[in-house]
């Protein structure tokens, strides 16, 4: 009985110590993955509309001897550099280009006149010019050099064409012509005036000239055309640029092309035409458009 009676006071003992001791610590649970937040994605500006002319026939009044701007193929075609350029532009802002062969020193004033609607002609932008007409934005960066015959002598660098007997011929109403006129002594004897390039040059092969003053770009392909018979000399000088040419005032007008010429710059065209245009032939143009006002 006794005994009875000291077992199930172990038993009750047993049950409180049980009952009072602490309850087992869960394991921690692992916390889940930080997981970054996704960066807020900040939506790209539109880019602004560009102007439409809603189909407008465009009259183009430009000299067509001077290639790879322009020139005259044998089919009769007007094509080059400025041609391609003035079709993509007006691709984007909706309008039509007729090119029309025009004599470079009488085309500010036909413009002017309405002869045509605008000018592109590896025109130099000028503070002079700019008081006749409205400039758009620059679509070139140019230079100026010298060609002579490939057997010359006595021309090797721009300082030669002060000596008297020196006679430089350039196309009329052209920068290269106030260039020539100022590298001279005499430009009253030395300057040669013709109304194109291409007859610059002939008088050049004709020894009626000692060396021709042009653009650097427009001497690439008479070079190419008159193989072994003429060459570049000394470095090239002047930092031009060459825009298109509008009435004084169109503002629509000029507007409208300045911004089909940053379009076709920023989707590749113009460096796609540059490349197409001046393919194998040296000296040629920086057709990345470094330095240009377009982007």
């Amino acid at each position: 009985m006794k005994r009875t009676f000291v077992l199930g006071a172990l038993v009750v003992l047993a049950l409180i110590i049980i009952a009072c001791a602490p309850a087992p610590t869960p394991a921690p649970t692992a916390a889940p993955p930080t997981v970054a937040p996704k960066p807020t994605e900040v939506p790209k500006p539109a880019a602004p509309a560009l102007p439409d002319l809603k189909g407008r026939a465009l009259k183009v009044g430009s000299d067509t001897t001077y290639p790879p701007f322009e020139s005259v193929n044998d089919k009769k075609e007007i094509v080059g550099f400025d041609v391609d350029l003035v079709n993509e532009i007006c691709k984007k802002i909706n309008c039509k280009a007729t090119f029309v062969t025009a004599d470079f020193d009488g085309l500010l004033i036909a413009i002017n006149n309405k002869t045509y609607d605008f000018s592109i002609s590896g025109w130099t932008i000028t503070d002079e010019r700019g008081k006749a007409v409205d400039f758009g934005l620059p679509y070139l960066k140019n230079t100026q050099v010298l060609l002579v015959r490939s057997d010359e002598a006595v021309v090797k660098t721009a300082d030669d064409l002060k000596k008297p007997d020196v006679i430089v011929a350039v196309q009329l109403g052209t920068t290269n012509s106030i260039t020539a006129k100022k590298l001279v002594a005499d430009p009253n004897k030395q300057v040669k005036e013709f109304q194109d390039f291409p007859t610059a040059v002939q008088a050049l092969l004709n020894k009626q000239a000692s060396a021709v003053v042009i653009d650097t770009f427009a001497a690439s392909d008479l070079l190419d055309q008159n193989k072994g018979k003429i060459k570049l000399t000394g470095n090239q000088f002047g930092d031009e640029a060459l825009g298109m040419v509008f009435r004084k005032g169109d503002a629509e007008l000029k507007g409208a092309f300045d911004a089909g010429l940053k379009a076709v710059f920023a989707d590749g065209t113009w460096a796609k035409l540059c490349n197409q245009w001046w393919k194998d032939i040296d000296p040629k143009p920086d057709c990345t458009g470094a330095g240009l006002p377009l982007k």
